[in-house]
């Protein structure tokens, strides 16, 4: 019975030896998912990927929308942000991103909104905190950035950014929006969608009282279990069927 239930929609197929066409088919799909989930993609917004200790990444060509992306909108570029596939427009802050995947050859994504409920958090000065058991997938994770809240232009405020990040996996930007790493793809995209939907519940909580977060040792065990491979995949898996169910045709892309 179980074996008939539909998990992982079907993609158009890719060899399971071209990491580089799976990486590629998993950006597309994370670039809808961000739209679908509401989180703003305009100019200022940005998800990158590289394979695993690559000194290159895939983006997409400035000034269009996560949710207009399409395979001839995503090229490659190196760390100078030299565009290395075609004559395309790159986003210049994208040094946010060339700094955090020199620094951290662990990361595979970044993910980068503008997205409403953080950007309202960051301008009274506060961070993520663990307020719910699915908050807790950022415990002891999150970072406040305030050293800079202008535009990230030139190398200096990526490597800023990158220093404050250090081993960890969030910052929320002063000002600015919220910032995701990941080991994979899915990774990036579930702890952003994490972090708006929690700054909203931490917003509602904070205007009704005083928070009181759940104990040191819950906190714990919850961020063990949800940020496990597995429960990351489940959050995937289920945002994939969602991009199913409203855009089948990415799934062909």
């Amino acid at each position: 019975m179980t074996d008939n239930i539909l998990r992982m929609p079907n993609r158009r197929a890719v060899a399971e030896d071209d990491p580089r066409g799976q990486l590629f088919q998993d950006l597309i799909c994370a670039y809808h998912i961000i739209d679908l989930l509401g989180q703003p993609s305009g100019m200022g917004s940005h998800l990158t990927a590289r394979l695993p200790g690559a000194d290159t990444f895939l983006f997409h060509v400035h000034n269009f929308g996560f949710g207009e992306v399409t395979p001839e909108l995503v090229h490659e570029a190196d760390f100078d942000l030299n565009v290395l596939t075609g004559d395309v427009a790159i986003n210049p802050t994208l040094h946010i991103h060339t700094r955090m995947y020199l620094a951290r050859p662990d990361v595979t994504c970044i993910v980068h909104t503008h997205a409403k409920h953080v950007s309202a958090l960051s301008a009274i000065g506060q961070n993520l905190e663990p307020v719910t058991q699915s908050a807790c997938r950022l415990h002891n994770d999150c970072v406040f950035f305030d050293e800079d809240d202008g535009v990230a232009l030139g190398l200096g405020p990526g490597e800023a950014i990158a220093r404050a990040l250090g081993h960890r996996s969030a910052l929320v930007l002063k000002n600015h929006g919220l910032l995701t790493v990941g080991r994979s793809i899915p990774e990036a995209v579930v702890l952003a969608d994490t972090m708006e939907t929690q700054a909203e519940i931490q917003l509602l909580a904070m205007a009704a009282g005083t928070l009181d977060l759940p104990s040191l040792e819950g906190r714990e065990r919850s961020k063990n279990y949800l940020r496990s491979d597995k429960m990351i995949g489940r959050a995937w898996t289920t945002m994939m069927r969602q991009l199913a169910r409203e855009r089948p045709e990415v799934l062909e892309m």
